[in-house]
């Protein structure tokens, strides 16, 4: 199961990795995850400010694969993903969220942590 796990958390870089547009080194995941859900923010790290990026379709095939590849009883809730020049920092959380606390709050908090007040540049909506 251990390969698993490190074979998607390498395929999660991979697809990262696709889109050219922007440095990669610098790139932090957030995702939350629950049974048949899963939900991703990517964020490209530009100096003065932070993108959002959708995930595409496969990055979150890639995760419910990632977060269903462990036991049910050490499942995880959040995981953040970072990459750091040519390698990728993965951390897990396991607490169960606050229903009363939407996901886009739990994520600008782990966002201000990380970053403090860096703006975000998030894109047009259509």
């Amino acid at each position: 199961m251990a390969d698993d796990v490190g074979a998607l958390l390498t395929e999660v870089g991979t697809i990262l990795a696709q889109d050219r547009a922007y440095p990669l080194d610098g790139t932090f995941l957030y995702v939350e995850a629950e049974p048949q859900s899963v939900s991703a923010s990517i964020f490209k790290d530009l100096g003065d400010h932070l993108l959002y990026q959708l995930p595409t379709q496969a990055l979150n095939t890639v995760l419910l694969e990632l977060w269903a590849a462990e036991p049910v009883k050490k499942r995880w809730t959040a995981m953040h993903y970072v990459i750091d020049g040519d390698r990728f920092i993965t951390s897990f959380s396991f607490d169960r969220h606050d229903p009363e606390v939407s996901m886009i709050t739990r994520r600008q908090v782990i966002l201000d942590q990380r970053y403090g007040n860096k703006q975000v540049v998030y894109p047009p909506i259509w």
